[in-house]
């Protein structure tokens, strides 16, 4: 989450899918069989290590009395997630760039002391995650964006009945923290998916292509650098976006999303309250790589 936005876009990428010619397309068939005969559910292999590439591009704009204020975002990760034991997993940045722009000035991260820190998560077969423990980054990156929140809306959901083209299903993902009375952060994600129809990579693997949408509320709240000032914010809209999911591989390949939220921030201290309306868009890819 980028600081004071009140929320940290997710980030994801399209993969290029190849749809084998005619010769294999006569397969289809079957392969639709095979898909639909099976749950689909996440499954880390021991000593199996994932590693996805990330990259979230966001823009802010606060619109007090005096003008329009535009800050925006870039978010590139390339990031490994490993087995541990059971469905407990070790995640960790490889690679990291971060960069922002306000008028302000720019900021660019020195991201060397952010890779390599561990994140503990458990992942359930359905693909819902639980941060049980997450690193404490360098004051430089901790002041502009909270990476704690990395997974928290990282792995699509799957359907407890078997994945085949028209399955709907639906979730919700919440989140609540209060590290002092005056920085708090709750948000919830109303999730629902549809699969739309089988593919085959390049490679000959399977996999289906999944429609989602969100939608979103965000309240939160934090305290104002050098200044007795709360800003409180508060956020509603929608994401949508499409994801790859490979059952015979038991992971996520690729997703691609983008969310529009509106609202307000409400800065109050020293007996003073303004109220800023907000508007933040972003867009984010993730693509799995080899």
């Amino acid at each position: 989450m980028w600081r004071n936005s009140g929320v940290k876009p997710s980030s994801t990428a399209y993969p290029r899918l190849t749809v084998l010619a005619s010769g294999a397309a006569a397969a289809l068939p079957a392969l639709a069989i095979q898909l639909g005969a099976q749950q689909a559910s996440y499954r880390f292999p021991p000593n199996d290590t994932l590693k996805y590439h990330e990259i979230t591009e966001s823009r802010i704009e606060l619109r007090p009395p005096r003008g329009v204020v535009t800050l925006t975002a870039r978010h590139d990760a390339k990031i490994a997630l490993a087995t541990d034991r059971g469905d407990t997993v070790t995640a960790w940045y490889e690679e990291l760039a971060l960069s922002s722009a306000s008028p302000q000035g720019d900021w660019r991260a020195s991201p060397s002391a952010a890779l390599h820190l561990p994140f503990r998560l458990v992942l359930t077969r359905a693909g819902r995650v639980t941060t049980l423990s997450a690193p404490s980054f360098p004051p430089e990156i901790a002041s502009h964006t909270d990476l704690t929140r990395q997974f928290e809306d990282f792995f699509i959901s799957l359907p407890p009945s078997a994945l085949r083209p028209s399955v709907t299903w639906a979730d919700t993902v919440e989140s609540s923290t209060t590290e002092s009375p005056r920085e708090t952060y709750q948000s919830r994600h109303i999730r629902r998916y549809r699969a739309l129809r089988d593919t085959v990579l390049a490679s000959g693997l399977a996999a289906m292509v999944i429609a989602f949408e969100q939608e979103i509320t965000v309240r939160s709240s934090s305290p104002m650098k050098n200044a007795a000032v709360t800003i409180h914010t508060r956020l509603d809209g929608r994401e949508e976006g499409t994801a790859v999911f490979a059952p015979a591989a038991a992971r996520l390949l690729s997703r691609v999303r983008r969310g529009h939220l509106d609202g307000e921030q409400v800065l109050k201290g020293e007996g003073r309250e303004m109220t800023v309306p907000m508007v933040y868009d972003y867009s984010s890819n993730l693509d799995g790589l080899p």
